[in-house]
């Protein structure tokens, strides 16, 4: 977006930097022989004179601890550079920092290494304690998966069968921050699979001592808390237990 874009918005806040931005960056401190660019500067009399607050920030001095406040300023009004306000050394508020060393915080997380975590559950009834779980989850990963299992009563007959339908747990799942995308699988074979394709996954720390899925896949393994006493079988109980006593049923 041009700053000719930003300029239709009424009575916006720009900052911006000197040295880099508005005059040509110098070396050794030697600030008085920086020289403006006519075209920043014409630019910013331009939205000064629209109406938009200018601040102009510098950081001149503050690894010498030497105080440029007088030459900044006598440098501003030789070059005619209309401005509220002048910040030595202090980050103001604004709504658009304008800056030749800036990275918008978007384009620097795109750099970040990109660390694909996993982890699988049936996910039936969601409680503070699995909100807690992905929350630590994503603390060891940038992208979070869950690998939603349909139904694990249909292997293991000790498990409750889920009430909620796949979509509508995939819908409650996608809706929390800390996860990113949501596998489906049935078969365990499909859940091995999809190890195969990260680099972190995450169990309960009930499984500490006992066998899992892929542990013969070569992935970092994380083992989470699992002692926050919240349980999906627990809450299932208490509602029915409510129902009961309620004489609903």
């Amino acid at each position: 977006m041009r700053s000719s874009d930003f300029s239709t918005w009424s009575c916006m806040i720009y900052c911006f930097d000197l040295d880099g931005t508005i005059c040509t960056s110098v070396t050794n401190s030697q600030y008085e022989r920086a020289l403006p660019d006519e075209s920043v500067v014409n630019e910013i009399n331009r939205l000064y004179d629209e109406g938009h607050t200018i601040k102009i920030m510098t950081a001149r001095g503050c690894v010498s601890n030497v105080d440029h406040t007088i030459l900044t300023k006598r440098q501003l009004k030789l070059w005619g550079v209309k401005h509220h306000e002048l910040l030595m050394n202090i980050k103001p508020h604004a709504h658009w920092f304008i800056d030749d060393k800036g990275i918008h915080v978007s384009e620097w997380k795109s750099r970040i290494p990109r660390v694909k975590g996993i982890v699988a559950g049936a996910f039936d009834v969601i409680h503070p304690g699995y909100i807690r779980m992905f929350e630590e989850c994503k603390r060891h990963c940038t992208h979070l998966t869950i690998a939603l299992h349909e139904d694990p009563s249909f292997a293991r007959p000790n498990k409750l069968k889920p009430i909620q339908s796949v979509d509508e747990r995939k819908e409650i799942l996608r809706a929390i921050r800390y996860v990113d995308d949501v596998v489906v699988y049935q078969a365990e074979e499909t859940f091995h699979d999809y190890l195969k394709d990260y680099d972190v996954r995450f169990l309960g720390d009930d499984y500490l001592d006992g066998s899992y899925t892929g542990k013969d896949i070569d992935i970092d393994v994380v083992f989470v808390d699992r002692s926050h006493g919240y349980s999906t079988t627990k809450f299932k109980e208490q509602v029915a237990y409510s129902l009961i006593n309620g004489g609903r049923l």
